[in-house]
């Protein structure tokens, strides 16, 4: 906003009747002077003292202690005038102060009283030859009384902007008829420019201060911005960091102990896609929140990334019981969380490292609470505190998954088939293609011992890319000598649909085979639903649907919204997860809800497939209520393309299990197929 314009005052604002400089002849001329003019009355302030308060402010020096450079002026002024008292007084709203003064012997006189208010109001040089003669000032304490002024000369000093502020004056008790010199005039005004010189230097340094100040509190709002979370206000990875390394450095002083943790939000990805960024910034918040609440202030609680926290806890004794600190801090993170009227859930996986029990540099102690996180994510919502056995599960699954980057490389990946029998009439009616890796002179190595690796996204595509091509060649070569194997069932990841053509593509491969899509039937589970891109998802099942590819929601029963999606999506066929398959015939329970998904299955005209069969008594319990089709090694192993022709010709009874062929060091595990073509 552009300040407005100081109206100034005409050359005598004293006698507006003239223009004389000096109010001894302004006196003599016989005119009348006005207090009014110069002098605000109390309780009001005109708008040049408004100006003139601001101005003096500039400069921080009212009430400020003395100062060489001030104090030699007056002193200076005095010798020279050869006058008993000289001082430099600003005037404020209701005094004139005395930054510096010599004889006087005063800080500060009620501005009714002040010599230099007038004098501001004076461009020149304000003269009073004789007080006690003069009207305005005949009555003056300073005048009647102590220190018995009767001659005074003062020159305004003006602040940068122009604005009168203050005045040096020079005073005497006796009285000097005859004026100044035009010596004394001139030094007088040399003088008021040496106190203006002054006041920018001082001025110059005010800023200069400022700008170090400034710059001190930017440098640190930088480094705490640098050091701590913008949303959460928690400390970033390089601050928690530095906490844990302080840490172990005293618990090496002390011998006591000190422990780490790294913290996932469950399911956060799934509340954010779902729910809005809103709400999981508000859930990120909220969590962090109960996470500081939940520990001491020797702790640090730190946001490293995304959904993951840390935890710093230094200073654990040998009676302290870290198992129910995990265990106090799991209770308060996983109390529910209200957003809008929302009620979410909300679950935390904690992993956990000791100093020195587990690990003795910081480095190694992350690792292993990172691997301790990874044990308790199987689970979610559960703690682990790190064991020699996850390390060594780690570096099983590090050499597992260098041999699948291998196998990918060597072409080494092939499809095996698993029989899908109708428990009605016991024959197969189609098969499952799951991913084997069989390397030369090797026994062959299952998905699931590397199963991380489909998480990955780039291998989860070269596995889809060397996989499907090779399902694909085996179904046109099963049509060509006429096995009857009734459909194929490909598992298919969230990777696949991360582009917006994949229904294309697989279609594509489809028909450049020569292949009735209705052969195929693609089985998905419900993260595929909960990720980003819900509407290529979409869109690619509906074009594959509207083709005749059929469409199986695979683990059913497990996930976080089946009946939703039920409705939303073209679904031809729910499998029935295999975790409770295998209690049917001993758990209630899973009895129970095996029970209702098959009854839900058929009121929906859904067709039900059971997974994992393994026993004869799992086999006549779904068959008697109203499974449709069942697989697992009950009936058969998955087995290469070779053989499916010849499975297929044979009966399946559910009473008469094959022979198994597995060694016997492999585990019964089920593998999956992730495309990405």
């Amino acid at each position: 906003m552009r300040r407005p314009a100081i109206t100034r005052p005409s050359p005598c604002s004293i006698c507006r009747a003239c223009r004389t400089l000096e109010a001894y002849e302004c006196r003599r001329r016989g005119n009348k002077l006005r207090s009014q003019d110069y002098i605000e009355e109390p309780g009001t302030e005109t708008s040049q003292a408004s100006y003139r308060r601001l101005a003096i402010a500039r400069y921080n020096i009212l009430d400020s202690a003395a100062e060489r450079d001030f104090d030699n002026l007056t002193v200076l002024a005095a010798k020279v005038f050869g006058a008993s008292f000289a001082a430099i007084s600003f005037i404020d709203r209701t005094r004139q102060w005395f930054k510096a003064e010599h004889g006087l012997g005063v800080a500060e006189t009620p501005i009714e009283q002040s010599f230099c208010a007038h004098a501001l109001e004076t461009p020149g040089i304000f003269l009073v030859k004789d007080a006690s003669l003069n009207p305005m000032f005949g009555a003056n304490p300073l005048v009647t009384g102590h220190p018995h002024i009767r001659f005074y000369a003062g020159m305004r000093v003006l602040a940068n902007d122009r604005t009168p502020i203050a005045a040096i004056c020079v005073m005497d008790p006796v009285p000097r008829p005859d004026g100044l010199t035009e010596a004394q005039r001139l030094t007088l005004q040399i003088l008021a420019s040496q106190v203006e010189s002054l006041l920018e230097l001082r001025h110059a340094v005010i800023l200069q201060k400022q700008q170090v100040a400034l710059q001190r509190t930017l440098s640190r709002q930088l480094r705490h911005m640098s050091n701590h979370d913008e949303l959460t206000g928690l400390p970033r990875r390089n601050l928690f960091r530095e906490k844990l390394d302080a840490a172990l450095e005293e618990a090496k002083r002390s011998g006591r102990r000190a422990a780490v943790m790294t913290v996932d939000v469950d399911h956060f990805k799934q509340i954010n896609d779902s729910f809005g960024h809103d709400v999981g910034d508000a859930l990120l918040c909220a969590f962090a929140k109960r996470f500081r609440a939940a520990t001491r202030k020797t702790d640090t609680v730190a946001r490293l990334g995304g959904d993951e926290f840390g935890l710093v806890i230094p200073d654990i004794g040998p009676s302290d019981d870290l198992k129910m600190l995990v265990r106090s801090l799991g209770d308060r993170l996983h109390k529910p969380f209200k957003h809008n009227g929302r009620v979410i859930d909300c679950e935390a996986s904690i992993g956990v490292a000791i100093y020195p029990d587990h690990a003795t540099s910081a480095d190694d102690l992350i690792k292993c609470s990172d691997l301790a996180l990874a044990a308790a994510k199987r689970s979610r919502g559960c703690s682990a505190i790190f064991s020699l056995a996850m390390a060594e599960d780690f570096d099983r699954q590090a050499r597992i998954l260098e041999i699948a980057r291998a196998a990918i490389s060597a072409n080494e990946l092939i499809p095996h088939y698993q029989a899908k029998v109708s428990l009605a009439t016991g024959r197969i009616v189609g098969f499952e293609a799951l991913a084997r890796c069989k390397q030369a002179g090797a026994p062959p190595l299952l998905p699931e011992m590397f199963a991380h690796a489909f998480s990955d996204g780039k291998l989860a595509a070269d596995i889809s890319r060397q996989m499907l091509a090779q399902v694909l060649d085996d179904i046109r070569h099963w049509v060509d000598v006429g096995a009857a194997f009734g459909h194929v069932a490909i598992n298919s990841s969230a990777t696949d649909f991360k582009s917006d053509d994949f229904g294309e593509r697989l279609l594509d491969a489809i028909d450049t085979r020569g292949l009735d899509p209705a052969m195929i039937e693609l089985e998905i589970t419900e993260g595929v639903f909960l990720g980003r891109g819900t509407e290529q998802v979409t869109r690619a099942l509906a074009l594959l649907s509207e083709r005749g590819v059929r469409i199986a929601l695979d683990d059913f029963g497990t996930g976080f919204a089946s009946l939703t999606h039920l409705k939303q999506f073209p679904v031809d066929v729910i499998k029935i997860d295999r975790s409770f398959v295998a209690g049917v015939a001993t758990r209630p329970d899973d009895a129970t809800i095996v029970r209702a998904l098959i009854g839900l299955g058929k009121s929906l005209g859904i067709e039900t497939v059971a997974e994992g069969i393994e026993t004869v008594e799992q086999a006549s319990f779904l068959r008697r209520h109203g499974c449709d089709l069942g697989q697992g090694f009950f009936y058969c192993t998955p087995a290469p393309a070779a053989d499916v022709p010849s499975l297929i010709k044979r009966a399946m009874p559910d009473y008469m299990p094959a022979k198994l062929h597995m060694p016997a060091k492999h585990p019964t595990m089920r593998g999956s197929l992730s495309l990405a073509c």
